[in-house]
């Protein structure tokens, strides 16, 4: 599993893992460091001391039994207490070294027959601990006794410790660790629902929803000032689309006043071609400044303008307005709604939405192309054209502001903007298709749940 794909739970698992080992390894080493310091590292059974007199045993040149002077053997003797062993062999010879308590030199003589014996101390612990052993040297069998207590190597230290770690603290760490494993999802989960539950609200925040915040219950105070963050970013953002609205608003209004002058002395111009392209280029910008204020009205239609509609009469209506434009365009205009269908809406946004559909089915379909308006059940209208049609890799872009399909087409590129808006208002959509005849077919669904 990569780095960048570890969820929340798994990077808490290792972590809370690699601290366990981090603080145990610490822990032991802190105590076994301590316990060097002090002395009280050292070999409690007898069992390493055995071994390193065994393996300094041998014959003299007299075929007497005697103690090589070994590394290991001068560490015990200047060892803290004083150092002593007895060592006999069978034929009597003996050797001892330092000062043999006579209690463990009686005791060692009447052990005859005996292999090994751990010898304690009495419970005042006025006399040390040893440990008698029959053990096999380079001088053949040999009978030991020697005092335990002795200080551990380095590797029987850390061997020791290997040992302590695999059979005392690894299954203490292990059940530890699937502990862990388990907590950590309903830790996570307990710890997270307050998130979770922000997360959920962001989802309702939209370009449409901007006074809307995320909410601080239950979250936890480390996440509390990322969520403010977040929260002052959209406050930052709604006054920006508010400046930007205004803005267009005002804008509009005032473009108006000039376009209407403009169109006035416009009128008065000489019959040309001249007068018919200014003529057409202030028609545009007043189509493009009553679009844009469209766009602001429609931002401030809330639910409870909205009333029942006759969309068979709208349809109706519409077509009869803009029949004469479509005439003018050699193109045939009709309506089919056989029966009424009342919706709930408001209708001089829908009566924009469908004016504007019909005006985009006139200017892209061409002259003479056939127009029809029809309802579609079970609440809404569409529009058919027998134009080219509008190619499907374009649909969804086609609805995006001030985008044209033709680049250098008469359309500001917001009429089918405003229908999606529209379209949104009503929790509707707008959906793009082919007709019968191969062009385009734009059908505005509306919600009847509203």
């Amino acid at each position: 599993m990569r780095q960048g794909l570890l969820s929340l739970r798994w990077r808490l698992i290792w972590s809370l893992i690699l601290l366990q080992v981090v603080v145990g390894t610490l822990v032991m080493g802190g105590f076994l460091g301590l316990a060097w310091v002090l002395g009280r590292v050292v070999d409690e059974t007898g069992q390493e001391t055995i071994a390193v007199i065994q393996r300094s045993l041998a014959r003299g040149p007299d075929g007497q039994l005697v103690v090589e002077p070994t590394p290991e053997v001068q560490r015990l003797r200047e060892a803290d207490p004083p150092f002593w062993f007895i060592a006999r062999d069978e034929r009597g010879s003996e050797v001892r070294n330092g000062e043999v308590p006579p209690i463990y030199a009686a005791l060692f003589d009447s052990l005859d027959g005996m292999e090994r014996m751990a010898i304690n101390p009495e419970s005042d612990n006025t006399r040390p601990k040893a440990r008698f052993e029959r053990v096999e040297t380079r001088a053949g069998p040999v009978a030991l006794m020697t005092q335990t207590g002795g200080p551990l190597t380095v590797k029987n230290t850390l061997k020791g410790t290997g040992i302590a770690f695999l059979f005392l603290v690894a299954p203490m760490a292990l059940v530890t660790c699937l502990g862990v494993i388990l907590a950590t999802p309903f830790v996570v989960k307990r710890g997270l629902k307050g998130v979770v539950a922000t997360a959920e609200h962001a989802e309702s925040i939209d370009v449409h929803e901007r006074t809307t915040r995320l909410p601080l219950a239950n979250v936890a105070s480390e996440i509390r000032p990322l969520v403010n963050a977040v929260n002052r970013a959209f406050d930052r953002l709604n006054e920006g689309y508010d400046r930007q609205e205004r803005f267009l608003a005002d804008a509009a209004h005032e473009l108006r006043t000039p376009i209407t002058t403009l169109q006035i002395h416009l009128e008065g111009l000489q019959d040309g071609p001249l007068k018919v392209k200014l003529m057409q280029a202030s028609a545009r910008l007043a189509t493009l400044a009553e679009q844009l204020l469209d766009l602001q009205r429609l931002d401030r239609i809330a639910a409870h303008d909205q009333q029942q509609v006759d969309l068979k009469a709208l349809c109706e209506r519409v077509a009869g307005d803009i029949a004469p434009l479509a005439i003018m365009n050699r193109c045939t205009l009709s309506v089919e709604a056989p029966k009424p269908l009342w919706v709930r809406g408001d209708a001089p946004s829908l009566e924009r939405a469908l004016s504007n559909l019909i005006q985009n089915a006139i200017e892209h379909g061409g002259q003479g192309c056939d127009i029809q308006v029809r309802l579609w059940e079970p609440s809404g209208f569409e529009v058919l054209d027998s134009g080219p049609g509008i190619p499907e890799a374009d649909r969804e872009r086609v609805v995006a502001p001030f985008h044209r399909l033709v680049p250098r087409g008469r359309g500001a590129g917001l009429g089918l903007h405003l229908v999606a808006e529209v379209a949104r208002l009503h929790g509707g959509q707008l959906t793009i298709g082919s007709s019968e005849s191969g062009g385009a077919k734009m059908r505005l669904e509306l919600n009847l749940d509203l």
